[in-house]
């Protein structure tokens, strides 16, 4: 089992390396609230630029290519520079990008701030996993990274809060709202010191073997179920269980609320345990709800199955990254095609289901789909 040391003197510490740490976390905040912005706030924006819904698929894509992209440039890149530097271009591309798309008059310039937050986005996350691994000192990484994986939810909820305050007003009021934070959060990284860098020796993606093992295994079980899945709850409420599409959405955002409790417990888990244990009981747990959810006819029973599904795949995505920065923690580029392969598996698992539920049907489909965490049960190497 992986060595879990207790910080030394000499090594930072969560406890007296706060101010750094929660700075990294709020550029996490930033940057996650520009690029979850685009969904809620698209059908604000489509009738005054004048777009249609076929324009909505292009514009997802290219945010989620430009992510991509950047998280292998944001790796690569920490060779030559420190992770602050780093992360203040990210936050300075996403304030760009946010500015952008608030003024856009037309697709095109609203396409083009959307690729300047991917790209800030994308730059942010291997520097940022880099410095929260630093900051937090190997004692408590496990729980350092719940908590860095609870601004990504917050991201995700102040998007939505964003999009109602652009619905209430004006959708460009939500982009200078999006200007502000990524500002603020720039201001907050500019006074970073002692930032790690990539290690020079080697390839651009030394290490690249390491983390396509284990760590890839997890969180592209993640990526699978959070941007396929659970994607498919409103739906399955919708269809299966007849609910209205008030209540389904319901149902999700107490998955999303939950799921911040179960990053945190996940990453103190993997502290006292280790983040590879950590990962197999999440995964049984995830089975587990994920066939009460879809085979279980009583709809009690279904709904709590759905909503412990939700919660429990977000806890999956700190476990991946405490794995990935045990294996390669000083590698920026393996760090970034990490998180690309996650992204690139999400997208490829939702059309997927999307064609399967077409073909087989959507409970069938979404059946199936829960199962795929066993995936880390069985793909885990024995220890003794």
């Amino acid at each position: 089992m992986t060595a879990h040391p207790t910080p030394t003197q000499n090594e930072p510490d969560l406890r007296t390396r706060w101010w750094p740490f929660w700075a990294v976390c709020i550029g996490y905040l930033a940057t996650t609230t520009s690029e979850s912005l685009l969904a809620p706030i698209y059908p604000l924006v489509a009738p005054d630029l004048g777009l249609e819904v076929a324009d909505a698929g292009p514009s997802f894509a290219l945010l989620a290519f430009s992510i991509a992209v950047a998280n292998l440039v944001g790796g690569v890149s920490l060779r030559r520079f420190r992770s602050n530097q780093v992360l203040a271009g990210a936050l300075a591309f996403a304030a760009a990008g946010s500015a952008v798309a608030g003024m856009a008059s037309s697709n095109a310039a609203f396409l083009t701030g959307q690729v300047l937050i991917g790209t800030g986005a994308g730059l942010l996350y291997p520097a940022a996993i880099m410095s929260i691994g630093h900051f937090a000192g190997s004692g408590r990484r496990g729980f350092a990274m719940g908590v860095f994986g609870v601004f990504f939810s917050g991201g995700l909820t102040l998007a939505a809060a964003l999009a109602a305050l652009g619905s209430a007003f004006d959708w460009r009021l939500s982009f200078v709202v999006g200007v502000l934070l990524a500002t603020v959060a720039l201001g907050g990284v500019a006074t970073l010191r002692d930032c790690p860098k990539s290690d020079t020796a080697g390839t651009m993606f030394a290490g690249l073997r390491s983390v396509l093992g284990v760590p890839s295994l997890v969180g592209v079980v993640g990526g699978v179920s959070q941007y396929a899945t659970v994607s498919f709850l409103p739906l399955f409420a919708v269809e299966i269980w007849g609910w209205s599409d008030a209540s389904a959405a319901v149902v999700l955002a107490v998955g999303r609320v939950l799921s911040v409790p179960s990053k945190l417990v996940a990453g103190a888990l993997a502290d006292r345990s280790g983040p590879e244990r950590s990962a197999a009981w999440t995964a049984a747990a995830l089975v587990v709800a994920g066939l009460a959810w879809t085979l279980v006819p009583v709809e009690l029973v279904s709904v709590a199955g759905a909503v412990v599904f939700a919660a429990g795949v977000s806890a999956l995505f700190p476990l991946a990254n405490l794995l990935a920065l045990e294996r390669v923690g000083r590698s920026g580029g393996a760090l970034g095609a990490f998180r690309s392969l996650q992204l690139a598996a999400g997208a490829g698992a939702g059309l997927a289901l999307g064609a399967c539920a077409h073909a087989f049907g959507l409970h069938a489909t979404v059946a199936l789909a829960t199962v795929v965490p066993a995936l880390i049960v069985v793909g885990l190497p024995r220890r003794r």
